[in-house]
């Protein structure tokens, strides 16, 4: 009984070490969900990637639209999971370079200024290319957080995985205009952001 007793703690003692080492290898293996890489894909386009989530942000029109009161970015989001991730619509902002954070307009937001940015974004619409060239196999979707009047219903979220991407253009309402600098691209998720850099350049 004695001897029982004595091996008590170094048992326990070695099962907490044999634990934490297979904590640690499937953390190294798997990675957090906080690792990540940004790449600049281009003059005006770039790429979050974490073992959760990737992310392409291409702000070609935005770059050429200083002192606009709408900042419209092409946006497509994916996952590196084989599990669905939801992004919500009241998770997406923009921080400008002076530090402010704006949310993504609710939808009936969208739609009472849209006549103002009517044009813009018909031009943006022109301008975006695919993003989908990293995925080809990957199924698109619409990222229909902001649907154009009279086309289809707008989403409050969609849910992607490694066999799905979804890209669509994203508004947003800039008091005092885009100033040039360096912008985010924020989606919040549960235990973590993804926070996609870009640079708006200066007009020549």
């Amino acid at each position: 009984m004695k001897r029982m007793h004595a091996l008590g703690p170094l048992v326990m003692l070695t099962l907490a070490v044999l634990l934490a080492a297979c904590s640690s290898a499937s953390s190294s293996n798997g990675g957090s969900a906080t690792d990540k890489t940004i790449d600049q894909m281009g003059r005006t386009m770039t790429r979050y990637r974490s073992p959760l989530v990737e992310v392409l942000v291409d702000y070609k029109f935005a770059n050429v639209s200083v002192g606009d009161d709408w900042i419209i970015l092409n946006v497509a989001i994916t996952s590196s999971d084989s599990q669905a991730i939801e992004v919500r619509s009241d998770s997406v902002s923009v921080r400008t370079p002076d530090g402010r954070k704006i949310p993504l307009p609710t939808y009936p937001d969208f739609i009472d200024a849209y006549p103002e940015i009517q044009s813009s974004a018909r031009r943006a619409a022109l301008a975006s290319d695919p993003l989908d060239f990293t995925h080809a196999g990957r199924r698109t979707c619409d990222l229909g957080f902001q649907p154009l009047p009279g086309t289809v219903t707008a989403l409050e979220s969609v849910y992607v995985n490694v066999r799905k991407i979804c890209q669509g253009l994203l508004f947003f309402p800039v008091q005092g205009g885009i100033q040039p600098g360096r912008w985010e691209f924020i989606i919040e998720f549960e235990e973590f952001d993804a926070r996609v850099p870009f640079e708006i350049e200066r007009p020549q």
